[in-house]
Parts: structure tokens; sequence; C-alpha cells
């Protein structure tokens, strides 16, 4: 009775590894199976969605994958059209139409679109309405533009920086940060001197947007310097 016990253990032991090692093997071999059989073959690309990003980019990246529609995933497609883009895509949705002619593959994209162009030490980068940034190369630079020597300052103060454009509504060209100070010039050439972005407030960034309109109704405003108490300085005539 030891010794049957003894031998069944081993056969499943045996069966075990045979079965392991045939699941391997199949895995191994299956995709140089399917890419020799046309019917795993993409036989049309429809493309949605693409606003810079050139057809010939997505193409190029579902030909890596050997047209073969059976191991084109979103996730692996996204993935690799960030690499190739400087992850300028931000969803992408996939769905495959099965034809007489053969298998048609269905792609929509949506691209990243800039909030803002980051400068940083002559590299152009850009971040989008969600704090993402990328960096795509067939996009041009867009105001307004932020300069900054660091871009983890940019992160970390991505709310605060969102809500100084949003309150000013459009009126902002250029924003340079530091650790100890903002500098705003706006499209009219105002210069604004604020705190550093970690300290900037709704209610001070509400107030400045009042004051630079309605002063710039009738005066000639040129700079505006706000203290970190809350002191707001206002020059007039031809700025230094």
């Amino acid at each position: 009775m030891k010794r049957e016990k003894k031998r069944g253990k081993w056969v499943g032991y045996v069966m075990s590894v045979v079965w392991f090692l045939s699941m391997a093997m199949a895995g191994f071999f299956t995709p140089y199976f399917t890419d020799n059989i046309p019917f795993f073959k993409v036989k049309a690309l429809h493309l949605q969605g693409l606003e810079t990003i050139p057809p010939e980019v997505v193409a190029q990246e579902v030909s890596k994958l050997k047209n073969n529609w059976l191991f084109i995933s979103e996730g692996v497609l996204l993935k690799n059209l960030n690499q190739a883009t400087g992850n300028a895509v931000s969803s992408l949705d996939l769905s495959r139409s099965f034809r007489k002619g053969g298998v048609e593959l269905i792609v929509s994209l949506q691209e990243r679109r800039p909030f803002f162009s980051l400068v940083k030490d002559g590299e152009l980068l850009f971040f989008d309405e969600k704090g993402v940034p990328f960096s795509s190369p067939y996009l041009q630079a867009v105001e307004p533009l932020i300069y900054a020597h660091d871009i983890e300052l940019v992160k970390q103060n991505f709310h605060k920086i969102k809500s100084l454009l949003d309150t000013m509504g459009g009126e902002v060209e250029e924003v340079y940060l530091t650790e100890i100070s903002t500098v705003v010039y706006t499209k009219d050439r105002v210069k604004i001197v604020l705190p550093p972005p970690i300290l900037l407030q709704e209610e001070l960034l509400r107030k400045i947007a009042k004051l630079h309109k309605n002063y710039n109704l009738v005066l000639n405003v040129k700079e505006m310097e706000v203290s970190t108490e809350g002191l707001i300085i206002v020059r007039h005539g031809e700025a230094e």
C-alpha cells in the first residue's frame, strides 16, 4: 500500500511538470504561430481623435506589435504611444471589427491639451489641465509661458499656478517661478510681483485680478507688488 501511495505521488508530480511545460511551450510558440496566420493580421486601421500626432506614428506602433490584433491591447498600445510621443496621449479605446476581408482595428484616442507651457533651462514642456506633464514634439509653445529651473516646483504648486491663471482670466502672458517669488507679466505688460507659489492664496489672487482690471481702465499701471503681509504697492508710469 505504501509503495502504491508513493507511486501515486510520483505520478502526480510528473503529470504536474508535464502540464506546466506544455503550457509554457504553448505560451512561447503561440505568438509565432498566430503571426503567420492571416486571420490574426490587422487588415485596416481606423484612427479617431488625432489632433497633432501624425497617423503614421500610431501605425508604426501597431506594426511593432506585428499587426497581430490578438496581442494588441489598450494598455500596451497606450504605453507604447506615450513612450513615442512624450506622454502626449491621455486615454485610448480599442475595438475590433471582424469583416469578410479581415479584422479592422479601430483606435480612438484623446491627446493631452496644454494648459500652459513650461520653459525649463531651454527645454519646452507642457502641463495639461490636470497637472500631468508631457513633452509632445508635435506642439509649439502656447501661452501662458511658465519659466522655472525646477519642474518639481511646478508639480508641487500646480494647483496654485492654475488658480492664478484662472483668476486672472486669460490675462497672463508669462510667469517666472522661484522659491522666493512669483513674477507675472500680463498681456498688457504689467509686472506683478507676488509671494512664492506656496504662499499664494485665493483671496489675494482675486484682489490682484480686480485691481489690475480696475486700475488699467483709468491709470497707466506698470507694476504691482504684493508683500507676504498682503500689502499691495502700485507703481505708475514707465517701468524701469
